[in-house]
């Protein structure tokens, strides 16, 4: 009869790998080329991140104890020689290595790329604080340049909608990672500008490797965040990742929850600060109306308030003898104007040809107005006018 074999169980199997590991001699000290991807710092003081070459990663674990002798600060991107062991997490059945040292060898393609770019715009000035522009009080609308479906965009609601009541968000959808990323976020942008239907933009993603955030490096996102006339803030990864998005963005918020918190203030806030001010602002004006009347008051102690007074007085007098000489002076001229106007109307009325008549002359003209001078100027049977003192006669030359 043959032998019922063994069966063993996870912990059983997790246990015996763990023990082939921590009894190998090449894995308990050996050294390791790769670079870092995926880092993270934990609160604790532990280091956690992968190690990577062309064709594999490995998952690796730096404890504080050995962490804080460490001479320079890992991040994404940089390749580095590390000293440890290798062994299995015997609870999940995972390998990893466990890192005693760390010394830093260069950095990775990625990294090397990302410095070249920032140095490159850093020299044209596309980082100058002069160039940023302030992110308006209160906007009365924010775009967003997101991916549709992740988390992110609801974090931003919920958080923009907690402290501000009126929020107004346009979502325009991005690609956040991949070969996409910098067109889809190009576009956005280009899109927000032309149709000028927002007051302020987010560029929005969340947390990643260096690779999965590397899309947001690219020189064209720089460019065309440089240009916008609409101010942009970046939130793109967590508080410890900068992208070259972040450098030339006008204001960097470190996660896109706390880019809802930099645009749009809490409500309490707001209310809490006008109170405060109207009070300030009531209690100032009462402090300088009181300062304005104790001055009076000490002006009417050392009766110097009668000052003015005196020099309206004299003013006032002043301008009584002008006011006047003036009406002198105009009854004057009304006068001799009034005494040549009748000696002129007395010349006229002299040479007026109705005071010739009144004394006992006429005017004879034919019928078309002309005035008769002599016999000539007339014919036989034609009807005449002549004008005397009191009317006309009709007549007939015979």
């Amino acid at each position: 009869m043959e032998q019922q074999k063994r069966i063993f169980s996870v912990s059983e199997i997790n246990k015996y790998i763990k023990l082939l590991m921590d009894s190998d001699p090449l894995l308990t000290n050996l050294s390791i080329r790769g670079e870092i991807t995926n880092f993270k710092a934990h609160y604790t003081g532990h280091l956690y991140f992968t190690l990577k070459d062309e064709n594999a990663t490995i998952k690796c674990v730096m404890f504080k104890g050995n962490a804080q002798f460490l001479k320079f600060k890992p991040a994404d991107g940089m390749k580095v020689v590390i000293q440890g062991q290798i062994s299995s997490f015997e609870r999940d059945g995972v390998y990893q290595i466990y890192c005693k040292s760390m010394s830093p060898e260069g950095l990775g393609d990625l990294y090397l790329a990302y410095e070249q770019i920032k140095e490159k715009l850093s020299k044209e000035g596309l980082f100058d604080e002069a160039h940023k522009m302030k992110i308006p009080f209160l906007p009365q609308r924010v775009g967003v340049i997101t991916s549709r479906t992740g988390a992110v965009i609801r974090d931003i609601i919920n958080v923009s909608t907690r402290r501000y009541p009126n929020v107004n968000i346009l979502l325009y959808p991005a690609a956040v990672q991949g070969v996409n990323v910098a067109s889809t976020v190009v576009e956005g942008i280009q899109t927000f500008n032309k149709l000028d239907n927002v007051d302020v933009i987010i560029i929005a993603r969340g947390g990643g490797s260096f690779e999965d955030l590397f899309g947001f490096n690219d020189e064209k996102i720089a460019r065309e965040i440089y240009a916008s006339h609409i101010p942009i803030v970046s939130a793109v990864g967590h508080e410890t990742d900068f992208s070259i998005c972040d450098f030339v963005a006008d204001l960097r918020a470190p996660t896109p929850s706390a880019a809802a918190e930099l645009v749009y203030p809490e409500y309490s806030e707001i209310v809490n600060r006008i109170s405060v001010d109207k009070n300030r602002t009531v209690i100032a004006m009462k402090n300088y109306i009181g300062r304005k009347r104790q001055y009076v008051e000490k002006l009417k102690a050392a009766k110097l308030e009668k000052v003015p007074l005196d020099i309206i007085s004299k003013y006032r007098m002043n301008i009584d003898s002008i006011i006047s000489k003036s009406e002198a002076t105009l009854r004057y001229n009304i006068e001799k104007y009034k005494t040549r106007c009748v000696r002129s109307i007395a010349k006229i009325d002299a040479l007026s040809p109705l005071k010739t008549i009144t004394r006992g002359y006429s005017v004879a003209e034919n019928m078309q107005g002309k005035v008769i001078r002599k016999v000539s100027d007339v014919s036989k049977d034609e009807k005449i006018q002549i004008t005397v003192s009191d009317g006309k006669i009709n007549a007939i030359v015979d």
